[in-house]
């Protein structure tokens, strides 16, 4: 056991150095040479920004679904809550984002415990639940749909600032996000360890199981499970003030979608729920292989028709090595999504627990054949 969790840690500590020191060699001919044509060492440390963004946003929720077992199906609405408030606050007051991103992360919370607490006050569990967060999500994009100050359907955009500063929230470079979101995963870890760890974490699992049980022991399970959804809510806003000001602008369907709430859930299910590092593992396995997909597949605008292709006289031979051209010249179009759907439900199937678990297991395996 002592060895196994010895070994987890310097494999955890190498891949921390080499995250930290991509950006050095990312635009390295080497690192150069095995990215697809036309894709740079920027783009390398672009899609380092997405797993990390996700893998903390998949962290956020797993403090609620996860450790809690209380199945959100809108937490883009607190990250749409993040993402516009700082926003709203630099572009009409030009209070700093890093001001604003508290800001968001306070009022998220304060809308976490007010839906958890009418929400639990009527007994709403389950699938009742994830109905009302799906609800408040949606309600909430026609919302800022609908108010001009949000920008409505335009969206919002953030001006540039006379100078790329820290203070300001802005880069010319990809470095500095790339480092911030890192910061912000690191983050999403350290709290759910530490939630993990505690008396509040211990309550949410027992709540998880069963809550009757819970309340039996005394455990005000009402109570800790709005600490839950205020706590998810609050990180996951600081992620959508991360989002805005990466992205530069920001539009209601975009930040505030279903589409979102459950690609944030799917990393932490396929990684393993409940779990501190199962998220991040579901957002390393997943993250990379959807962009690589859609870089495969979408790259550049197919040359011909597929239909036409597949329905073109020819030996099956020279019809596999124009199909190929094809997929290699950037045709494929929903192939992308196709491949990453059967992915997801390979994984599903063959490892129902999640990919962390199943590593554990076979790492208990062979630390038992070879004592």
């Amino acid at each position: 056991m002592y060895s196994r969790l010895k070994t987890s840690y310097i494999v955890y500590g190498v891949v921390l150095l080499v995250l930290l020191s991509l950006p050095i060699y990312a635009e390295s001919d080497f690192i150069v040479a095995l990215m697809p044509d036309g894709l740079s060492g920027s783009a390398l440390l672009h899609v380092g920004i997405l797993i990390f963004m996700f893998a903390y946003l998949s962290s956020s929720w797993n403090i609620l679904g996860g450790f809690a077992g209380q199945l959100s199906l809108g937490h883009a609405a607190f990250f749409g809550i993040g993402a516009y408030t700082s926003s709203l606050f630099y572009v009409h007051f030009g209070l700093t984002p890093w001001i604003g991103m508290i800001g968001g992360a306070g009022l998220a919370a304060l809308v976490g415990y007010g839906l958890g607490f009418v929400s639990y006050k009527y007994g709403l569990k389950g699938p009742f639940f994830a109905l009302v967060t799906i609800a408040f999500a949606e309600i909430l994009r026609l919302l800022f749909l609908y108010f001009d100050f949000t920008g409505g359907p335009l969206g919002l955009l953030i001006p540039l600032a006379s100078e790329y500063t820290f203070w300001e929230y802005q880069f010319l470079e990809k470095e500095p996000y790339y480092y911030i979101a890192l910061g912000l995963m690191l983050f999403g870890i350290l709290i759910s360890a530490i939630v993990s760890t505690s008396k509040f974490g211990y309550y949410l699992r027992a709540i998880r199981e069963s809550e009757e049980a819970a309340e039996a022991l005394g455990i005000h399970s009402m109570r800790n499970k709005m600490h839950a959804v205020a706590l998810s809510a609050a990180m996951t806003a600081l992620g959508g003030t991360f989002y805005a000001q990466y992205t530069q602008y920001i539009v209601p369907d975009d930040v505030i979608k279903i589409a979102l709430s459950i690609e944030i859930i799917l990393f932490a299910v396929i990684g393993g729920s409940g779990l501190v590092m199962g998220p991040v593992i579901g957002t390393f396995l997943l993250v990379p292989v959807g962009e690589m997909s859609r870089v495969i597949f979408e790259g550049g605008g197919a040359g011909a028709s597929l239909v036409a292709l597949i329905n073109e006289n020819i030996p099956a031979g020279e019809k596999f090595g124009k199909y190929m051209d094809y997929l290699s010249s950037g045709g494929g179009g929903g192939l992308a999504i196709l491949l990453y759907g059967v992915i997801l439900i390979v994984v599903c199937l063959v490892l129902p627990r999640g990919v962390l678990p199943a590593f554990k297991k076979l790492g208990a395996k062979m630390e038992q054949r070879n004592g």
